[in-house]
């Protein structure tokens, strides 16, 4: 797996690495709602012995963790260990799908060429290196679909809860994960006994967000309604996944990923199982098309197949493809935004191919954005104590 690593490739995981390194100290909490909302649930827990979720189902395992590093160590420390946890989620996730393929003693495959093609992905590199939880429910998956490769199946659902009580759409992912995992690693009686028992206790985590709902389960949907104002079938809705799926991978570089896979078509069925789990993830972003990050299952699994099907110069050219991205990159679609301080409103849209700013040089307005925070989330919220702190990205205590 490490065979076949040359100095180029180390020289740029060295870059990457280091402008992540970078982006962990200049970007303090980010830019993301729902990152001030995990720590303001920490505040109430450990002040008031109240849980409040954050959004959504709830999300007690980054909620607590987040804001626990938050208050104890400040947003540097957080960004660290997250873009530490993303490494980690691609190397097991790595180390599952050579080991599933039986490809481990492949030389012409290395860990790095995968590695630096998942950091070159603007969404991934930008989304993990603030206090998100989309590398620790991440992370959390990749280990426990390693553990189920080697067999190790008491890990794996410990792994599979936590992936589980970390985020709950990643319950999608962990059902298919092992109705179609290889029969002659884990028959279909171990399947379903390891699918009642990590639902069981991957439910344990959200037992306070029902209590809290009087015993109703509308907490797991109950909010998602207040973001679609379309019907599914809508053509807004199908403009909004379409364009997502473009932000995400770059007009340039999806056009060339599907080439590959058009070339490639004749042995994709060996892939079956990153096919079925890049479905699931599109169905779901497909019905709840918000953050690009929804899709990191998906970029990982694609990524994963070109390293081992492509050759090195496919997968340099795809790399430097992707790196376009974070300077300029080529939209179809021209948004009009109706802005109002630091709130940003979409008002309309229309066709008009052109370059927007990327990674790097729209980094100032990222920026900008994060001072609008924690008073987006209302001034009566217990975080706004801690606006200076917040703001300059130290520790809460």
């Amino acid at each position: 797996m490490f065979s076949k690593i040359k100095y180029s490739e180390l020289l740029v995981t060295f870059l990457l690495v280091s402008y992540a390194i970078y982006l962990c100290f200049i970007n303090n909490y980010g830019w993301d709602w729902d990152t001030y909302a995990m720590i303001e649930t920490f505040l109430n827990l450990k002040d008031n012995g109240t849980y409040t979720k954050s959004r959504g189902a709830g999300y007690l395992i980054p909620e607590i963790g987040i804001g626990f590093l938050a208050y104890n160590f400040g947003s540097t420390t957080i960004n660290l260990l997250t873009f530490l946890f993303l490494i980690i989620s691609l190397f097991y996730f790595f180390k599952a799908g050579t080991k599933l393929l039986n490809l481990e003693k492949d030389k012409s495959i290395n860990f790095f060429l995968f590695l630096i093609l998942c950091l070159s992905n603007h969404i991934i590199m930008r989304d993990s290196t603030i206090p998100m939880d989309y590398s620790w429910s991440l992370m959390f998956y990749s280990i426990g679909l390693y553990a189920l490769t080697i067999k190790k199946y008491e890990i794996s659902i410990l792994f599979f809860s936590l992936c589980f009580g970390s985020r709950f759409n990643f319950i999608i992912f962990i059902i298919p994960t092992l109705i179609f995992f290889d029969n002659k690693i884990i028959n279909l009686e171990k399947k379903i006994f390891h699918i009642v028992i990590i639902i069981f206790f991957g439910c344990m985590f959200y037992v306070p967000s029902w209590l809290q709902n009087q015993f109703s389960l509308s907490f797991i949907y109950a909010e998602q309604s207040n973001f679609k104002t379309n019907s599914i079938l809508s053509i807004e809705e199908f403009s909004r996944f379409f364009y997502k799926i473009l932000k995400t991978f770059g007009i340039i570089s999806i056009l060339f990923i599907l080439y590959q896979f058009l070339k490639l078509k004749n042995r994709l069925f060996r892939y079956n199982f990153y096919i079925i789990l890049i479905i699931f993830n599109l169905l779901l972003f497909f019905i709840f098309p918000w953050e690009p990050s929804f899709l990191w299952l998906s970029i990982v699994s694609v990524f994963f197949i070109l390293v081992t099907q492509v050759s090195y110069k496919i997968i340099y050219l795809l790399i430097f493809f992707n790196l376009l991205n974070w300077f300029y990159q080529l939209e179809i679609i021209k948004i009009k935004y109706k802005i109002d301080n630091c709130y940003k409103t979409s008002i309309g849209a229309e066709i008009q191919p052109h370059f927007s700013k990327g990674l790097v040089l729209n980094k100032s307005n990222r920026l900008k954005h994060v001072s609008c925070y924690p008073d987006l989330l209302g001034s009566e919220k217990k975080i706004m104590s801690f606006k200076s702190k917040i703001v300059d990205g130290k520790r809460l205590k």
